[in-house]
C-alpha cells in the first residue's frame, strides 16, 4: 500500500463518511426511476431482484434485505436501500485498500463512485457503474499475484463474471486490465489463459442469452436513420461530444489528456494504444446505438465505462509510479476532486429535492381524502423540477407506506392511464404498478402495502358547485417562502391555498382557473397580471404548492399578493400580501 500517512487515510475515510451521510439525507431522492423499481421488488418479495442476468445488482440489495428480515419499518428499509449502494463501493474499497494493500486501487474506486454520477447518483440501480468498481478489484488481484492462492483465484473469477454480466460494454473493462497486466508483467500463462478464456466464453454466452430489451438497445440504429457511426465523421457532432465531456466529465478529460501526454513522453506506446483504442471503442459502441451527444441519465450511464478506463490508467500508470511525496500530493488533489464532485452532485440534485417535496405534499394531501388510488393530470402537476416518470406510481406507493400500510396510496397520471388501453384493464381489484404493468392486489406484500377495493379517483375535476364569487369569499392564498428575490428573476414560490368552503376549489384546466399574483410597493400597484400556474389538485381544506413568479426589474421592498384568476373572466381578488425584498444578483 505504500506509506500513505494516517492523516491522508483519515481524509479518505472522511470522504466516505460524507457519502454515507448524503445517502441517508437523500434516501427519497435516490428512488428515482429504476431505483424505486428494483427496491420495491426487493422488499415486496423479500428477495434479490435481478433482470437481464445482471447479478451484480444483487450486491446493493443485501443491506435492505438484512433490514427486511430484521422486520425493520419501511422508512428504515428505504434509508438502507440508499445506504446499500455506499456499502457496496466502500466494501470494495476496504478490500482493495487494506487486504490487497493497493493504495492506487482504493483511490480509483472512490473516483469511479463519484465521477460521472450526477443523474446516476439519484437512480443508482445501474449495474454498469458497479461493474467499473469491480473491474478495479479484478485488476488489483491480477497485478498482486495473489491468484496463486485458490481462494483468490475463485474470487477473481467471480469478480470477472460479475463485471462481464454487469453490461456488455464492461467486457472492455476486463480486456483492458488483462492487456495492461500482460504489458507490465509479460504473459502469465496460467492466469491469463484462464481470464482470457473466461472472457471469450462470457461473450459467447452474452450474445446467446441476450434479452429482447438488450437487443433493442443494441439495434436502435435500425429504427432511426440519424443514428450511426457516420456521425463520428462529422466535425459538428464531434464538437458537441467534446462539449458534453468538458461540461459534465471535466476531471475525466484532464486525466485522459494527462495520460496521453505521459505515455508519449515516456514512449510507452503500447499503453497509449490500449488507452486510445479502448476509449474509442466505448465511444463508437455508444454512438452506434444512439445519438449520444446530449447529457441525459441514460447517456451518462452509457459513457460510464469511460470513467473506469481512464481512472484505471491514471491511478495505476501515473499516480502509482510516483515517489511517495508526489503520491501524497496527488492523493490530496484527487480527494479534493472527489469532494468537488460530491458538492456538484448535491447541487445538481436540487430539482430532485424539490420533486420529492412536491410528491410528499401531494401524498400527504391525498391521504387526507381517504382514497388509495388517484389519477392526476400531468399538465396540472408538471413543474420544471417534477420529472414525471413511469416510476411515479411506485414512488408514491413507497412514500405513502412510510405512514403505515393503512395510509398507502398510489398516484398515476392520464398518460399512464391511457397507455396501451390500460383504462380498460383496470378495475377495483388491480392497480397500475407502472405504465407497462397492471398488478392484482395480491401482488402487494401485506406487511407494507394495502389498497382499498375501489376504482381510481380523479383529483382534477371541472365544475364550480357554487358561484365562483361566493367560493372566493372563503379562500385565502398565503406565501410561505421567499422573503428575498433576485431582480428580474423567475422562480417558484411556495404558497398555501386555504379553502374554507365545503365545496371544492376545482383545478381542471377546462375551467381555465390558475394561481397568479400581483406586485405592490408602498400600497401602490406595480404589476397586476402575473404568470399563470395551474392548481395541482382540487382543493378541499388546505394544500401547498409552488407557483411561478417573475420578480420586479428594480430593487426595493415589494408586496407580493397571490391571487386566483378565471382566465378571460375574472379574478378572485384575494387580499393576502407578503413583503419581499428584491435585490441585485
Amino acid at each position: 500500500m505504500g506509506n500513505l500517512s494516517k492523516p491522508l487515510q483519515i481524509f479518505l475515510h472522511g470522504i466516505w463518511f460524507l457519502l454515507f451521510a448524503m445517502a441517508v439525507l437523500l434516501y427519497k431522492e435516490r428512488l428515482f426511476a429504476d431505483a424505486s423499481y428494483y427496491f420495491f421488488h426487493t422488499i415486496n418479495s423479500g428477495w434479490f431482484h435481478v433482470e437481464h442476468g445482471r447479478s451484480v445488482l444483487a450486491l446493493s440489495q443485501i443491506v435492505p434485505l438484512i433490514g427486511y428480515y430484521l422486520h425493520l419499518p419501511i422508512k428504515i428499509l428505504l434509508i438502507l436501500g440508499s445506504v446499500g449502494h455506499e456499502v457496496f463501493y466502500y466494501t470494495v474499497f476496504l478490500l482493495v485498500f487494506y487486504k490487497l494493500k493497493d493504495q492506487a486501487g482504493g483511490i480509483a474506486i472512490l473516483l469511479i463512485h463519484v465521477i460521472g454520477q450526477l443523474w446516476l447518483y439519484y437512480s443508482p440501480m445501474l449495474e454498469i457503474c458497479y461493474g467499473a468498481a469491480l473491474a478495479i478489484l479484478f485488476y488489483s488481484i491480477l497485478k498482486s499475484g495473489k491468484y496463486t492462492d485458490d481462494k483468490w483465484l475463485i474470487l477473481i473469477i467471480l469478480v470477472q463474471w460479475l463485471v462481464m454480466t454487469s453490461h456488455l460494454e464492461n467486457f472492455i473493462l476486463i480486456a483492458v486490465p488483462i492487456a495492461l497486466d500482460i504489458i507490465n508483467r509479460g504473459f502469465q500463462k496460467r492466469i491469463h489463459l484462464i481470464t482470457i478464456s473466461f472472457m471469450v466464453l462470457g461473450l459467447v454466452l452474452e450474445f446467446l442469452t441476450m434479452s429482447e430489451y438488450e437487443l433493442g438497445k443494441m439495434n436502435s440504429s435500425n429504427y432511426d436513420p440519424q443514428v450511426g457511426l457516420v456521425n463520428l465523421l462529422s466535425g459538428e457532432y464531434l464538437l458537441s461530444l467534446w462539449t458534453l465531456f468538458i461540461n459534465y466529465f471535466p476531471e475525466l478529460v484532464i486525466m485522459f489528456l494527462f495520460a496521453i501526454s505521459y505515455f508519449i513522453v515516456k514512449t510507452e506506446f503500447k499503453k497509449l494504444l490500449v488507452l486510445l483504442g479502448s476509449v474509442l471503442a466505448i465511444i463508437m459502441a455508444v454512438n452506434k446505438a444512439a445519438l449520444a451527444n446530449e447529457f441525459t441519465r441514460y447517456y451518462e450511464s452509457m459513457y460510464n465505462p469511460l470513467v473506469g478506463l481512464i481512472v484505471l490508467f491514471f491511478v495505476y500508470e501515473i499516480y502509482n509510479k510516483q515517489t511517495q511525496k508526489v503520491k501524497n500530493i496527488l492523493t490530496v488533489v484527487l480527494c479534493l476532486m472527489a469532494i468537488f464532485r460530491i458538492y456538484w452532485t448535491w447541487d445538481y440534485g436540487k430539482p430532485l429535492r424539490e420533486r420529492s417535496a412536491q410528491m410528499e405534499r401531494n401524498v400527504d394531501y391525498l391521504q387526507s381524502l381517504g382514497h388509495t388510488k388517484y389519477l392526476v393530470d400531468k399538465e396540472n402537476y408538471q413543474r420544471k423540477y417534477s420529472h414525471v416518470a413511469w416510476s411515479n406510481p411506485i414512488e408514491t406507493l413507497l412514500y405513502s407506506a412510510i405512514d403505515g400500510k393503512e395510509n398507502c396510496l398510489t398516484i398515476i397520471n392520464y398518460d399512464d392511464y391511457t397507455f396501451n388501453k390500460n383504462a380498460r384493464k383496470l378495475n377495483d381489484s388491480n392497480y397500475l404498478f407502472r405504465r407497462y404493468e397492471i398488478e392484482n392486489y395480491d401482488f402487494l406484500n401485506p406487511r407494507f402495502f394495502h389498497l382499498k377495493k375501489e376504482e381510481y379517483h380523479t383529483v382534477n375535476n371541472p365544475g364550480f358547485i357554487k358561484n365562483y364569487k361566493d367560493l372566493a369569499k372563503n379562500i385565502k392564498v398565503k406565501v410561505l417562502s421567499h422573503q428575498v428575490g433576485l431582480i428580474g428573476d423567475t422562480t417558484y414560490v411556495r404558497v398555501r391555498i386555504e379553502n374554507n368552503n365545503v365545496e371544492k376549489l376545482p383545478s381542471h384546466l377546462s375551467e381555465q382557473i390558475y394561481l397568479s399574483y400581483h406586485w405592490y410597493q408602498n400600497n401602490e400597484l406595480v404589476q397586476w397580471d402575473g404568470i399563470r400556474t395551474p392548481i395541482e389538485v382540487d382543493v378541499f381544506g388546505q394544500y401547498e404548492q409552488d407557483i411561478a413568479v417573475a420578480f420586479p426589474s428594480e430593487i426595493g421592498v415589494y408586496e407580493l399578493m397571490p391571487d386566483i384568476v378565471l382566465e378571460g373572466k375574472d379574478w378572485f381578488y384575494l387580499s393576502e400580501r407578503s413583503l419581499v425584498s428584491v435585490v441585485p444578483f
